[in-house]
């Protein structure tokens, strides 16, 4: 573009190196709803893959945009000061001498159609709905996918929760391999050792596991990686002490996506000083709780 996007396809999207398992009617809710909304934005807990469901969608509906679909990813930003700057650098905007950022960016895009896909708003969430907002106004042909564990609530946003991936039902051995917690699990597992297979026994094993791990994609290739060195029966043993097991992830990932507990901190960094009292009391519970279970503990 002006110095901008003014190209089709996904533009600043990392290559992917590992197969998209599942998700494929998220992939189709999502695509559908960028059809009749101009913000989407994907939600959910850390780990869940809201970024990896956002990148595949951005690449399936690139070629709707004249402009193609472009990425400006916000988890490095510290000052949310920053957001215009760091988006206008992912599209290529050049600065304008005397005129705000955010106008420059709306400037040129007020010319194009395309999709920004904003990746990991949650710690700024201010400036990215400020942003987004003003930019959805000045441009008629503009969409914007993002992604945040919180929503941005900004008028006219539609918000797709991701779920986490399907668990096998319980006492059907026959199904647990058509089950996407399974399916990633096995797919990651071969990668650290081809010579997994997902054979009965083991097939029930990663099925109590996966669901040991409700089903979050991170926590699941977290475990997979274990397996070179950990059998399945090890790992279920041990995933009582998930925060000390689930670590040494990809390298090449974002720190807190390294480990479990490197997730549930960065969530926890985001919350103010009362949510973190309330996360702390609720911690008691070891499963799940109700409102008024909470209430309880939380004061």
């Amino acid at each position: 573009m002006q110095g901008a996007a003014s190209a089709a396809g996904a533009h600043g999207f990392p290559v992917v190196l590992t197969s998209f398992v599942g998700r494929a009617g998220a992939v189709r809710e999502v695509a559908a709803l960028l059809e009749e909304y101009r913000l989407v934005t994907v939600t959910g807990p850390g780990g869940v893959g809201k970024t990896r469901l956002a990148g595949e969608v951005a690449r399936q509906v690139a070629a709707r945009f004249a402009d193609g679909a472009w990425l400006a990813e916000l988890a490095p930003v510290r000052d949310p000061a920053r957001v215009p700057v760091v988006v206008a650098a992912a599209l290529g905007v050049r600065e304008q001498p005397g005129m705000p950022v955010a106008a420059a960016v709306a400037r040129v895009l007020a010319r194009r159609q395309l999709l920004v896909v904003l990746d990991n708003c949650e710690h700024v969430i201010g400036a990215a709905a400020r942003l987004c907002a003003g930019l959805l106004a000045a441009c008629d042909d503009l969409w914007v996918l993002a992604t945040s564990r919180e929503p941005l609530r900004v008028a006219g946003e539609a918000r797709y929760r991701v779920a986490p991936l399907t668990l096998p039902a319980p006492g059907d051995p026959a199904g647990v391999g058509g089950a996407e917690a399974v399916r990633l699990f096995a797919d990651r597992a071969r990668q650290v050792d081809a010579g997994f297979c997902l054979d009965g026994q083991t097939g029930l094993l990663v099925a109590g596991l996966v669901a040991r791990l409700d089903g979050m994609p991170l926590a699941i290739e977290l475990a997979a990686a274990r397996v070179e060195a950990l059998a399945v029966t090890q790992l279920l043993d041990r995933i009582d002490d998930r925060f000390a097991l689930l670590t040494e992830g990809d390298r090449g990932a974002a720190d807190r996506q390294r480990s479990l507990a490197a997730t549930v901190e960065w969530s926890y960094q985001l919350l103010d000083e009362q949510e973190q009292r309330v996360f702390r009391r609720v911690a008691v519970f070891p499963a799940g709780f109700t409102l008024e279970a909470a209430e309880a503990v939380a004061g």
